[in-house]
């Protein structure tokens, strides 16, 4: 937005010191109108207070007159008691007059005016009359408790209006206190217009013009000691103003090359971590399936065994290669997650008969298993790349036999499902902990493996969704953990075998 120059803004600020001086006579006028309200409406909540005292003393006199006429029998004490009877129907009715535009407290002082009239009537009177033929009748426990709660109603009826009037007088006196002050702060404003006009201005450079220059000059040896978020307040004349904006871009872009140079660092950090991860999980891993290949072969070769050893020691070097094919096929993945292609060679395979021979494959070496394949006997036709595919199913079949280390059923399914084949792997494994089931296709990640001794990379699931998605499929599972899980794919099947639309 484009900053006003310097001379506009004195004109404006001239201006706008005449409106003020204008408006503390205006308050001041205003003030002393609501001055003069309040002390009217503090008068009548006054009046409203005297009329219920009055109201309050005329009751104790009836009830006076009674009690000291029921106690001691002579007619000389009723004279209270005639007193208020005489002189509350005007009472009452001027209290009625003061509360008329209060709904609240017209109500209450009509209720008193009934509770008083139910007084005399159905109590007062009855009780002199009683207490002329029996005065012990009269002071009766029962009578005293009924005069009791009679009179105690009536004062909290009036009690209730003297609260509601305390507390207005109260709020008035502040509000009419607030008034007065106001109407003196207006007072003194007004004579105070003069010498405000000639401070103004100076005040007004001050705050636009040199706070402006020192707050950039502060600003600039912060930048200087290394500060780079400082900004200044793109505030006053337009020059002033223009100045700070040009400030605060300048810090913004070296705030920002900074945080790239410390983002960088950062990423490097991370990179050079997950090599060194990486050195010391191929180490970790070739270990062992080397020194067993190594240890058996040598062992072949210093002496002689009978076949059925000899048979038992060649498994053990086959399943120990093979766990290294693995690891480096693994291993040469990596690229593929980490610059994020994927070479694909597709064309029409049967799924099931990748399947079949698949699972041959691997229970075959899975002795503490039982396999279950349920495969479709005709051909199931995928546009895939075959190789590919069958690393995926390869590393199913994989983490099933491994993740069920105890034994238990595999159970290998496909079927068509649309135009889509549904592939699905169970095992009845140690399943997948619900905190690690939104990691489980990330690179590197084994939940609980290496706690419970299972080996691997933490490749396999991510080199795996990897090609599957590559081929426009999905890959998914359900899982509960220590029942084992399904691992499921869907590939798209070839068009020329396509269900018609």
């Amino acid at each position: 937005m484009r900053r006003r120059p310097l001379a506009v803004q004195v004109t404006a600020v001239a201006v706008g010191v005449a409106l003020v001086v204008a408006a503390a006579f205006v308050v001041a006028i205003v003030a002393i109108i609501s001055l003069r309200n309040s002390t009217s409406r503090e008068t009548h909540s006054k009046d409203v207070v005297a009329a219920t005292l009055q109201a309050q003393t005329l009751v104790v006199d009836m009830e006076t007159g009674i009690r000291g006429y029921v106690l001691s029998g002579k007619a000389g004490f009723l004279a209270p008691w005639q007193t208020g009877e005489r002189e509350w129907p005007a009472t009452i009715a001027r209290l009625e007059a003061l509360v008329a535009d209060d709904a609240t407290e017209s109500l209450e002082a009509h209720t008193v005016d009934n509770l008083v009239f139910s007084y005399e009537n159905d109590y007062a009177k009855p009780v002199i009359a009683i207490a002329h033929i029996s005065p012990a009748a009269a002071r009766a426990p029962v009578s005293a408790s009924e005069e009791t709660r009679r009179i105690d109603a009536i004062r909290s009826e009036l009690g209730q209006i003297l609260a509601v009037e305390n507390a207005r007088s109260k709020h008035r006196a502040a509000a009419a206190h607030s008034v007065a002050s106001e109407a003196e702060l207006a007072a003194g404003i007004g004579l105070a217009a003069s010498a405000f006009l000639v401070l103004l201005f100076g005040a007004w450079v001050n705050r636009s013009v040199s706070r402006p220059v020192l707050r950039a000059s502060q600003g600039a040896t912060a930048i200087a000691a290394g500060d780079l978020s400082t900004r200044l307040e793109e505030d006053g004349p337009g020059e002033i103003a223009t100045l700070a904006q040009a400030f605060n871009a300048m810090t913004r872009a070296l705030e920002a090359s900074r945080e790239e140079l410390v983002t960088q660092n950062e990423q490097l950090r991370e990179n050079e971590k997950a090599k060194s991860d990486l050195i010391a999980m191929i180490s970790h891993e070739l270990r062992t399936p080397l020194s067993s290949v190594l240890g058996f072969t040598t062992l072949l070769l210093q002496r002689d065994f009978d076949p059925t050893e000899r048979r038992r020691y060649l498994e053990i070097v086959d399943s120990e290669a093979r766990r290294l094919a693995e690891l480096a096929e693994d291993f040469l993945d990596v690229r593929l997650l980490e610059e994020g292609r994927l070479e694909l060679t597709p064309a029409d395979v049967d799924l099931a008969e990748l399947v079949r021979t698949q699972t041959a494959i691997f229970f075959a070496h899975a002795r503490k298993h039982v396999g279950s394949v349920e495969v479709p006997d005709s051909p199931l036709i995928v546009p895939v790349d075959r190789d590919r595919i069958t690393q995926v199913v390869a590393n199913l079949l994989s983490n099933a036999i491994k993740y069920s280390p105890n034994g238990g059923r595999i159970t290998v399914s496909l079927r068509r499902n649309g135009n889509s084949v549904h592939l699905a792997v169970a095992d009845d494994g140690i399943g997948i902990a619900s905190a690690d089931r939104s990691r489980i296709f990330e690179k590197f990640f084994r939940g609980r493996a290496p706690s419970a001794g299972i080996p691997g990379t933490g490749l396999g699931l991510a080199v795996s969704r990897l090609i599957v998605e590559g081929h426009g499929g999905r890959i998914g599972f359900d899982s509960n953990e220590g029942a084992g899980s399904t691992f499921w794919v869907d590939l798209p099947v070839a068009d020329h075998v396509r269900a018609p639309a």
